[in-house]
Order: C-alpha cells, then structure tokens, then sequence
C-alpha cells in the first residue's frame, strides 16, 4: 500500500507539473472509482484549474478552482501517473503493478483526466479499491475528520509528549499494529512500520505501556527519521515481499533471510497481526513475541 512517504513524494512532483493545469476532459473507464455527492459529476471539472496540492496521512487532495476539491485515496494498490502529450513521464507514483514507464492505459487503468497542455493523468488499480472523491471545497476537512486520523508524524507539532500520550491512551496495544492504526498516527503503512519498530529498537510485539521514556524518545525519532529518509532519498521499493535488488533501504523490510544492517544476525520474517513482519532477533530482543509462525 502506497505510505505517508511515497504519498509525499507523489505531491511534490506532481506539484510541479500540474498546478496551472487546467481539466478538459475526465474518462470514467470504472465508475465506482470515481465518488461524487449528490449534485455533482464528473463533467464540474471541465474547466476547472489545479491550484494546489496537499496531503493529509495517505489522501492526496487537488485544490481546484470554483471552491472544488479531488480528494485521491489510492489504498492497497492505487498509481498515478502524469504523461506529457508526447508520452514523457512528468511525475508518477503510488503502488508499482504495473511497472513505472509501462505503456498507459493499462488494462486496470480506471480513471484517466485530459488536461489543457494535452497531458494526461491516469488512475491505475489492480485491485479497484482506490478510490476518487469530487467534492466541495468546504466538505473536504469534514471528510478527513470523519476518519478521524491520527497527528501528522513530520508535522512540528508532534512531539515526543504526543507521543508518550497516545501511548499511555492504549497501553495493552502491541506497538505494531498501534503504529498501522490510522488514528493512533496517520500515514504509517506495513513496510515503515517494520522499519520505525527496528530502528528504536524495540519489538512489534511490545505493549504501548511497557515502552519507557528513553524507548518513546527513540520511537520518535525513528517515525520522524525513517519518513524522512524516505520522502528525502526515496521511498521503499518492495514487490513480491521482496525489496528490490540493489537498493539499501528498507533496512529489514522484505529482507528474510539477510543478515542486519547492524549486527548481521539473518532477518526474520514472521506473521503479526495478520502481516508480513520483519524484524532483527538480536537487534530486536522482544520480537520474539512476534513469531507467532514463521514464513
């Protein structure tokens, strides 16, 4: 699923080829896709003029002219590419299948807007569940707070006391699956969960109340400095469970059977919560509570 850093990554670039650009055209090829309130359609965009993009977790939201929105949800499996008129890739990003640079539409593209340059954004989802809202400009913060998600992890704002508060609210709650949880931190998926648990060293397994001040501290720091890392350097690169050759980051993420990074003990990887988990036995000394089965 497409994380806070490649949803980032994706604003930013398309930031700089869209804002400007005008909508001439919107081809619904998979209507459910596509969600509009009663009273609006697809056509409201014609004409209507992109002035802003912002993210909040992983929504992606257009700022359009005439107070409308698009808010973007791209979910397990969702892409977004921008191609010039002459084919060139001006901005893409979101879930790999199919592979960037591959010849668009692709069978599973299912939204696709014409713009007045003659360039072309394509919504692309192998597994239909992203989706595209069309909305009045005043609907959208209601929107994001009916999904009542969690702090911002990059933004100032939270802190490490945020933090230890949020913690000390679910205290019985395993670190893994508090961190997915959208409303406990909004934008943390699988594959930066694993590597935010590795870097503060603790497990995935570990109980919210059982972390102390020191291990919150280094919690912290490692939300803030593996998103970081990830919207600076570029994103994880994982297909098939597997990171892809060549890369060095993620760090344990999609590596079973390699050696650490830190001290070279085979990284495991195990089911927790229902997910694919990986984790350093040595680094990692409560990730035992992990290995409820191994892979």
């Amino acid at each position: 699923m497409p994380e806070l850093p490649e949803v980032e990554t994706l604003r930013r670039d398309l930031s700089r080829s869209l804002i400007g650009r005008r909508f001439v055209r919107v081809d619904r090829r998979l209507p459910k896709v596509f969600v509009t309130p009663t009273g609006l359609d697809a056509q409201e965009l014609v004409a209507k003029t992109v002035l802003a993009l912002r993210r909040r977790a992983k929504f992606l939201i257009f700022d359009l002219s005439d107070e409308l929105a698009l808010v973007f949800h791209l979910r397990l499996a969702g892409q977004l590419v921008h191609r010039a008129a002459d084919g060139a890739t001006l901005a893409e990003g979101g879930h790999p299948v199919p592979a960037f640079g591959a010849p668009l539409p692709h069978k599973s593209t299912h939204l696709v807007f014409h713009f007045d340059d003659a360039s072309t954004l394509y919504l692309t989802d192998i597994r239909q569940f992203g989706r595209v809202w069309l909305l009045p400009s005043e609907a959208v913060d209601p929107f994001l707070a009916r999904a009542r998600l969690g702090p911002e992890p990059l933004d100032p704002e939270f802190t490490v006391d945020i933090l230890a508060e949020r913690l000390a609210r679910r205290p019985r709650a395993p670190l893994k699956p508090l961190l997915l949880d959208q409303t406990f931190l909004g934008g943390v998926g699988n594959i930066y969960a694993d590597e935010i648990i590795f870097a503060s060293r603790l497990g995935p397994g570990t109980r919210a109340g059982e972390v102390d001040r020191a291990g919150i501290e280094r919690l912290h720091s490692a939300i803030r400095s593996v998103l970081e890392f990830a919207v600076r350097e570029g994103v994880a690169q994982v297909l098939n469970g597997k990171v892809l050759p060549g890369r060095d980051f993620p760090r344990v993420h999609g590596r079973a059977g390699q050696p650490c990074p830190t001290c070279t003990a085979p990284i495991v990887k195990s089911r927790f919560g229902g997910r694919g988990t990986y984790t350093c036995p040595c680094c990692q000394p409560s990730a035992d509570d992990a290995r409820s089965s191994h892979a």
